[in-house]
């Protein structure tokens, strides 16, 4: 899920000292509970600080999404769904049935999805024409500025790991030290320059150590463990440009949401009734 957070800290008074009806703060109005921020903070694994920064921002996200008339309809949450289905090689069906597999409930996974859909069209919408595209004189001087950042080694030594079932693959990767049935295990040395650039681009972002997401080869899936990358090689302007204006393009939405959100939040009536920093 796309998220942009304001980092910001709250200097206040505590101007009631008894708990009222749970309420933590309000954010023009809107209140953000105790149980919300103790939740935030345990499921997230962040401390109280933070999870109030955090949950001010989304309020404010909420409060901007209202104002706007942004909504999700049905046809959009069963778009996104589908989507979602296709990138884990499911047909729509059968996605939904792993979902209750796996814990969750169909309602629970639409409400998530619709919530981030409402948050990325009112990304858009800030965005918009706040964001100028770079020229190449822009990317070329990006580059040179970051040039030891678009580097990539020459080979790869990892494992193959190759099946007819994409489930027998997520298995494996969960239970790496288990021989999966029906899953082929090659150790190789690839050639980076010798191979897809697509593929060749997955293994060279994917860490030492960990394995590549599972990925569609057609009538079968694979994934590869990335034991050690070698032969470090500088990449071109040319063969980076894509990667570099992807780049310069995200770090000016996020300036642009920024400035947005502070803006917000200084106009906000953000009024803080209690914060216990000890759970």
């Amino acid at each position: 899920m796309m998220k942009y957070l304001i980092s910001f800290v709250l200097v206040c008074e505590i101007v009631l000292a008894g708990l009222i009806g749970g309420v933590s703060m309000t954010v023009d109005n809107q209140p953000i509970t105790l149980y919300e921020i103790q939740n935030y903070a345990k499921q997230n694994k962040v401390p109280v600080a933070e999870a109030v920064n955090r949950l001010v921002q989304r309020k404010i996200e909420e409060i901007e999404i209202k104002k706007l008339g942004i909504i999700a309809s049905p046809y959009d949450v069963d778009t996104k769904m589908k989507e979602i289905a296709k990138q884990n090689n499911m047909d729509y069906e059968t996605f939904k049935k792993a979902l209750v597999v796996e814990g969750h409930s169909e309602e629970g996974i639409r409400s998530d999805i619709e919530e981030k859909f409402k948050r990325d069209e009112l990304y858009k919408k800030i965005i918009g024409s706040r964001v100028k595209k770079p020229d190449n004189e822009e990317l070329e001087s990006y580059y040179n500025l970051h040039k030891d950042q678009f580097n990539m080694p020459t080979k790869i030594a990892l494992i193959e790991y190759i099946s007819s079932s994409k489930e027998a693959l997520e298995m494996q990767k969960k239970q790496p030290m288990v021989n999966m049935p029906n899953i082929k295990v090659s150790p190789k040395e690839v050639d980076l320059e010798k191979i897809n650039p697509q593929l060749a681009m997955l293994l060279t972002q994917t860490a030492d150590g960990t394995f590549t997401p599972v990925i569609n080869l057609g009538e079968n899936s694979g994934m590869f463990f990335v034991q050690k990358k070698s032969g470090v090689k500088n990449v071109s302007f040319a063969m980076a440009q894509k990667a570099i204006y992807g780049r310069v393009m995200k770090e000016k939405e996020q300036a642009v949401l920024i400035e947005y959100f502070e803006k917000k939040k200084s106009e906000a009536n953000v009024k803080v009734i209690r914060i216990d920093r000890y759970y």
